[in-house]
């Protein structure tokens, strides 16, 4: 992992039409091996700092149309983010309609695709680590709302899903 070049990866991550969609993912996929397996977490953001990845990770997001097999390896990586740094958090809050548009994946959630299942836990996710640092900002997205439907919706999905 140590040769992939941070400038192509976010070139790439930037794609989001046709064909690129395929190089979209690869590197997601990279960009979530590097924050993984890294071993030392000030070079991982050195290389990939969460200033510029984690806005190009929240515009997939934004993206309407990204397939939630996309979706659900944006939101693996933003949670690994999430995960190392509490600073993450303000990055992403940051960015307009951002959390709006994480919370409403809850609300189009199939649970009997197993990608949007997986889609729909990483979301969680998220907006739980979120909740710990800035709810204030979930709550003004509706992210409340968004859950609690969800909750409901699908609550007797996800309890089976849990066991």
């Amino acid at each position: 992992m140590a040769d992939v070049d941070p400038d192509t990866l976010l070139e790439w991550l930037q794609m989001g039409q046709g064909d690129e969609r395929d190089m979209q993912l690869i590197a997601l996929e990279q960009l979530c091996m590097l924050l993984l397996m890294s071993d030392n977490v000030d070079r991982c953001f050195e290389t990939c700092p969460p200033r510029t990845f984690l806005p190009a990770l929240c515009k997939i997001f934004l993206d309407e149309s990204a397939p939630d097999n996309v979706l659900e390896v944006t939101a693996r990586a933003i949670t690994y983010y999430l995960d190392v740094s509490a600073e993450c958090t303000r990055r992403i809050v940051g960015v307009d309609g951002a959390i709006k548009a994480l919370c409403n994946r809850l609300v189009v959630v199939e649970l009997n695709n197993r990608t949007s299942r997986d889609l729909a836990e990483q979301c969680v996710k998220v907006l739980e680590l979120i909740c710990t640092r800035e709810s204030g900002a979930v709550f003004e997205a509706g992210g409340l709302n968004c859950v609690l439907s969800f909750i409901r919706d699908s609550g007797h999905l996800t309890t089976a899903l849990c066991l």
